[in-house]
């Protein structure tokens, strides 16, 4: 029933994806008619009731009496939380769906052992993936294998759907109280729409950031930073580093300015993801101050494309830039922090993609990785139900954080318990508790689709950048032959 693990490895681009599947629990009873979601979290008190041996015997003796003896339905789940993590996500579902936590019992607090003692009724495997889901290439295996899981992580949304590998969901969750507006973030749903109909269920999201290495900015004198950065504090900040190069080349102020511009225009203007690709959307003036912006950055010298061939073999003598501690500042992702965290433990900092004006936030610009149910699914409704319990449920949520911490992503309801739970176990959770007042205004960048549109972007912005270094060049001999 099972294939090998070498079955299961990622075979995403970047090489470093691995695959394995963990044993499931084969647990006994039938139960199809009963997963949709039908309880809703008690009210807190001030001291939560755990269940006790008592309560735990009542619990078992009223499973007992409305379980049947077989079980008739397996879920399949692939995803970067452990078999652990999702059998007692399983357990509590059930056990919400059927009121048997006491007052004040969440997923920060319930008993694993009440957990424990609760026999599923139906059979749960476990695919386990990398942090951020499956690509289309993996899917595909799994398909053509038969073996295909029927709730997913992906990090390729736009391939999946074109690829025809997921199903709509609209039917299946337009019950669903978890969907209510006031705790899903409308934007990060929408995200996931294709043609009116629902695919994805938003599950984790990281936003765009700028990482600076405070031991390289030390050096330069820059002893602290603010989280809310403008251009002109950027630029400041850039050129002190760039000092420390007068007589050689020590350090790299900026790595790839032209990362900044998928984001920059967005950041800068509150305005919706401009296609770079896009000859209407180049037009906009969010889009032309932002390429003046990295012009200027280039120009004056301060980021890797403004360097030849050879002061950068100089340089980083090839090492990676990101990891030569040489660099200042660079554009990321909050997901790859832990990443840096390995190079850099203690200097490494953050700071928001600049805006226009001093000590303002600029928007959110975040990147949502989904859940979405399998095409080829037997039972759409209840995976629907499961995986939005997962995504969605303030006590799931809780009880994943608690039993998962995972590192640099945001959570994806409004909820003040899941957003304090989930920045207390992060590392550089203060950084990311000033995105919770924000959300209202977020704008959803496409990376995470993997789409023919974002790769589009992202070679025109390469093409651009190429460009321009072949004018700086072309400039340089002019004055070199003035001269």
């Amino acid at each position: 029933m099972f294939s090998s693990d070498t079955k299961r490895k990622e075979t995403r681009n970047s090489g470093f994806r691995r695959l394995k599947r963990t044993v499931a629990l084969f647990l006994a009873m039938a139960f199809v008619s009963f997963l949709g979601l039908t309880g809703c979290k008690k009210g807190h008190n001030e001291y939560p009731v755990i269940p006790t041996s008592e309560s735990r015997e009542s619990s078992e003796t009223t499973r007992k009496e409305i379980v049947p003896e077989e079980k008739t339905m397996e879920l399949t789940i692939a995803s970067p939380l452990s078999n652990e993590t999702c059998q007692y996500l399983a357990k509590l579902y059930y056990a919400k769906s059927h009121g048997m936590l006491g007052d004040g019992v969440t997923g920060e607090n319930v008993d694993l052992s009440f957990l424990d003692s609760i026999d599923l009724p139906f059979v749960l495997r476990v695919y386990s993936t990398s942090e951020n889901g499956c690509n289309v290439s993996t899917l595909l295996q799994w398909r053509n294998s038969g073996d295909m899981p029927d709730i997913f992580l992906t990090d390729s949304f736009d391939q999946v759907v074109s690829e025809s590998l997921a199903t709509p969901i609209t039917e299946y969750l337009s019950e669903n109280k978890l969907l209510a507006a006031d705790s899903v973030y409308p934007s990060l749903l929408r995200s996931f729409n294709v043609g009116n109909a629902q695919y994805g269920i938003p599950y984790q999201t990281s936003a765009a950031v700028l990482f600076c290495d405070m031991e390289v900015l030390r050096q330069a004198g820059i002893y602290s930073v603010s989280f809310r950065q403008t251009r002109s504090s950027l630029l400041n900040m850039l050129a002190e580093m760039e000092k420390l190069n007068e007589e050689e080349q020590t350090v790299l102020p900026f790595y790839l300015a032209g990362n900044l511009l998928p984001y920059l225009p967005s950041a800068m203007f509150n305005h919706d993801y401009l296609s770079a690709s896009d000859t209407d959307a180049r037009n906009e003036q969010a889009y032309r101050e932002s390429v003046s912006f990295v012009e200027s950055i280039i120009r004056s010298g301060y980021s890797y494309e403004s360097l030849t061939e050879k002061h950068l073999e100089t340089l980083f003598s090839g090492v990676s830039p990101l990891l030569s501690r040489k660099l200042g500042v660079w554009t990321g992702t909050t997901d790859e922090l832990m990443v840096y965290d390995n190079y850099m433990p203690n200097t490494l900092s953050l700071m928001q993609i600049p805006g226009l004006r001093e000590d303002e936030y600029t928007s959110p610009l975040l990147i949502t990785y989904p859940l979405l149910i399998s095409s080829a699914c037997q039972h759409p409704k209840e995976a629907a139900d499961f995986a939005a319990f997962i995504a969605f449920d303030e006590d799931a949520l809780l009880l994943t954080a608690r039993l998962q911490p995972r590192q640099g992503y945001l959570p994806s309801v409004s909820s003040p318990a899941v957003w304090k739970t989930y920045v207390r176990n992060q590392k550089y959770g203060d950084y990311l508790q000033q995105y919770y007042t924000l959300m209202d205004k977020a704008i959803m960048i496409p990376s995470v689709s993997d789409s023919e549109n974002f790769n589009k972007d992202i070679a025109y912005i390469a093409e651009y950048i190429e460009k321009l270094n072949v004018k700086k060049t072309e400039d340089s001999k002019d004055v070199d032959t003035d001269n």
